[in-house]
């Protein structure tokens, strides 16, 4: 038994020399496993589209800027007239009946929250006759103080914080 295992090993050994010598092939063995990748022919595709795009990309940008630019007007037509009013956002009902709301809760909180953070002090106008920038200097100055200024003429009702005109 011992003979013929050493007779099939010689055997394989000099066919894989011949096999070798004759065709020129080589029985290459890696430690690594095989990588082979098994993608289907649309999606090998997109890949390979993907990868033209990202090597082109500014070709690409370039060539849809000018395609737009033929659409896209540079300057603003003639025949409309631009009110500032056109430019205001309207204030919603459910907006200033919020805002007056807590301007009678809590009128530091309109200040900081409505006057100083976003410039929307329509409430405290109204109620003052005030301008804009008079009404951020009263909240700034008065309403948001923390030490009591004797310079604002402002009716604290019974320190609730509650203002009255």
């Amino acid at each position: 038994m011992k003979v013929s295992m050493a007779l099939a090993t010689l055997f394989a050994i000099q066919y894989a020399s011949f096999t070798e010598a004759a065709f020129g092939m080589t029985n290459l063995r890696s430690s690594r496993p095989a990588t082979s990748l098994f993608l289907e022919d649309d999606i090998a595709k997109m890949i390979d589209q993907e990868l033209v795009r990202l090597a082109n990309k500014d070709q690409i940008e370039d060539a849809w800027q000018r395609k737009n630019a033929e659409y896209l007007e540079t300057s603003l037509p003639q025949e409309v007239e631009f009110d500032d009013d056109m430019l205001v956002s309207a204030v919603l009902p459910k907006q200033v009946a919020r805002d007056k709301k807590m301007v009678e809760d809590d009128p530091r909180r309109y200040c900081a929250d409505r006057c100083v953070a976003t410039g929307n002090c329509e409430i405290f106008e109204d109620m003052f006759d005030l301008s804009p920038t008079e009404v951020l200097k009263f909240c700034k100055d008065c309403v948001m103080a923390d030490d009591e200024n004797k310079e604002c003429d402002v009716d604290w009702n019974n320190d609730s914080n509650k203002l009255h005109p």
